[in-house]
This record gives structure tokens, sequence and C-alpha cells, in this order.
């Protein structure tokens, strides 16, 4: 559960512009509890803030980038569009 906070409270970091980039271990291991990988929850904490990611990659070498953003709803959630661009790695796997 530690993990997960972690991620969410990265994933805002990232948001709001203090960090660049998200490191995380195995995205393929379930978040605790569920059947939900990691990369989903990894996925779905963005999309809240309003910004889609997609993944590439395979193992070590997989990475999230930007691929679209809700300005509407990042505005409404009192966020600076511009702190992200598209095409930018947001998750890199260590």
């Amino acid at each position: 559960m530690e993990e997960t906070r972690e991620i969410a409270f990265n994933v805002a970091q990232i948001a709001t512009g203090r960090q660049e980039c998200l490191y995380t271990g195995n995205l393929d291991a379930l978040y605790p509890g569920s059947d939900v990988t990691m990369r989903e929850f990894v996925r779905q904490c963005f999309a809240e803030l309003g910004i889609e990611i997609e993944f590439s990659g395979k193992d070590r070498h997989e990475k999230g980038v930007v691929i679209d953003m809700d300005e509407d709803k990042i505005a409404g959630l009192g966020l600076n569009a511009d702190t992200l661009r598209f095409g930018q790695t947001v998750v890199r796997v260590k």
C-alpha cells in the first residue's frame, strides 16, 4: 500500500512540474488486493489528472509517455498544462 501512495504522490509531483519522471519497478506486478497491474494503476493516476499516457517497450526498457491531455480538466484542477508536453517520458522502469 505504501508503494501505491508513493506512486500517486509522484504522479502529482510530475503534474505540477516538481518532478520530471516516475521511476518504478515491475509494471506487471498486481496492485495490492486486486487484479489490476501497477501499469494500469499508474495510467489511472495520470488519467485522474487529465493526462493520458501510453506505455511502450519491454521490461527495463518500458516507458510511459504523454499522448494526450484534457486541458479543461487540468485547468479545473488548478494545474498548468504547460508543465507537460506531448511525447514527454513520465514513467521509466528502474
